[in-house]
């Protein structure tokens, strides 16, 4: 399964999403992959700490970490047969890696953060899922609002902007868009357990952990055909 991450704005937790992803997966399964196409290799910086000598005591699994950039098809297509969970961080563009990253996925994840900046962007990248759908008719679709705040007062915007995203799938006749009911809030955990070299199903704070697994549960238990270009 090819699981990519993607939206061409910066900053809406691709990478932190990505790294959670392929660490959870390794409950399940030692053949996990984590293909890095972004040039600010977030993930080798984690897999550094993980893998550092400090945390051999911990006896943590690991995943397989790869860096690519431009033209990712050789690299998935001597990877797919290798591992069972292929998790791709993308660079936070509308590029030649993005792109390809979607074409060959079986599933989308699109983190975005609940502001009108970044809907305006998510609408613009929406489009570009349209075309790539064009081609991988069986792409699952998930959008992810991330670093929500936890402030009970901003509740109505948070609603308001949910609403936003079902008309603008409605209004791309992408009805088949799953907008996640699990949404990830912006809590210091995330960076923390980063800083540690942990996945936050690895970290001790309940509140944290339960949200990401519960998200990433709606990602996993929707299943469609298998993408078979590679």
């Amino acid at each position: 399964m090819i699981i990519t991450i993607a939206n061409q704005k910066g900053g809406s937790g691709k990478s932190t999403i990505a790294i959670n992803a392929a660490t959870k997966l390794l409950e399940q399964s030692q053949k996990v992959l984590l293909l890095d196409t972004d040039s600010q290799k977030n993930c080798e910086g984690f897999t550094n700490i993980r893998e550092s000598q400090e945390k051999q005591d911990l006896n943590l699994p690991y995943f397989t970490l790869s860096n690519r950039s431009g033209d990712i098809t050789q690299s998935l297509k001597q990877s797919v047969e290798l591992y069972e969970y292929i998790v791709i961080d993308t660079k936070g563009s509308d590029c030649v890696e993005c792109r390809k990253a979607m074409l060959y996925a079986d599933k989308l994840v699109i983190p975005t953060t609940p502001s009108q900046l970044d809907f305006d962007v998510l609408c613009e990248f929406v489009e570009r899922v349209k075309e790539v759908k064009d081609f991988n008719s069986n792409l699952e679709v998930y959008v992810v609002i991330n670093k929500v705040s936890p402030n009970p007062f901003l509740t109505k915007e948070l609603e308001d902007f949910k609403e936003a995203l079902l008309d603008l799938c409605k209004e791309s006749s992408l009805d088949d868009i799953h907008i996640c009911e699990n949404i990830i809030y912006d809590r210091i955990a995330y960076k923390r357990a980063i800083s540690e070299g942990l996945g936050i199903n690895e970290y001790n704070d309940e509140k944290a952990k339960s949200g990401f697994e519960a998200m990433f549960k709606e990602v996993l238990d929707t299943s469609g055909e298998k993408n078979d270009s590679l």
